[in-house]
């Protein structure tokens, strides 16, 4: 049968050889190559033409070089699965590795097995990583997602349907105070001077009974302003 190839980045020979062992030591697996950091991965495929079907790639948060070979993988051989290895649990590896179109993301204290399934997972195009951090950047992503959903002109028109005289023009500009906006990045987004935006924004003032923007503010629930 025709094995995955497998090309190994990491930079400790131990952990090289326990990995290029428990890899060839699957049926649908062949390790093709062992290098020690992203830059070899480069260099070995432009040079030496090897393309493997899967790219294993340790990590190191204080160094940014595997995660440029990853996206370099991805742009130049988006057929190659990359996955990153690490001895890091923080949350924001996930958010980074995502954006990096990685195939997958695997502690390095998991065990053999755990460590055998995850490959077979990405073969059969499944995004592998930890539980925990895809349950974290979960919850981190339905945050974001509510907080656009709650500065959007629809939540403002919600939010304000009870002052029947505000024009769609000024829900636009209470949004846009809302979100912190200066005057003047209010007018270069729509496209008017500062003395016409200051004007539209005293006739909201006097349709709201307010003054200034912090008496503004405080008409906002506390996760817009």
């Amino acid at each position: 049968m025709n094995k995955h190839t497998v090309l190994i980045a990491q930079d400790q020979g131990l952990f090289r050889d326990m990995m290029t062992s428990i890899i060839n030591d699957m049926e649908a697996f062949k390790v093709i190559g062992a290098v020690s950091n992203g830059k070899e991965v480069i260099e070995l495929i432009e040079n030496v033409q090897v393309i493997p079907y899967l790219c294993l790639l340790d990590i190191n948060l204080e160094q940014q070089e595997e995660m440029a070979c990853t996206k370099w993988l991805k742009k130049n051989y988006p057929t190659i699965k990359v996955v990153l290895t690490t001895a890091y649990k923080e949350q924001t590896c996930i958010e980074e590795i995502i954006s990096a179109r990685a195939d997958g993301y695997i502690f390095r204290g998991s065990g053999i097995d755990q460590f055998q399934q995850a490959l077979r997972f990405i073969t059969e195009g499944q995004f592998v990583a930890p539980t925990n951090l895809v349950h974290q950047f979960s919850k981190r992503l339905s945050k974001l997602q509510k907080l656009e959903e709650q500065r959007s002109l629809d939540y403002y028109k919600k939010l304000f349907h009870d002052y029947d005289d505000l024009s769609e023009r000024d829900l636009r500009i209470i949004q846009y105070m809302g979100s912190g906006f200066s005057n003047q990045m209010i007018a270069d987004d729509l496209d008017l001077n500062v003395g016409t935006v200051k004007n539209y924004i005293s006739i909201i003032y006097k349709k709201l009974n307010i003054s200034n923007r912090r008496e503004l503010k405080e008409l906002l629930p506390k996760f817009i302003s």
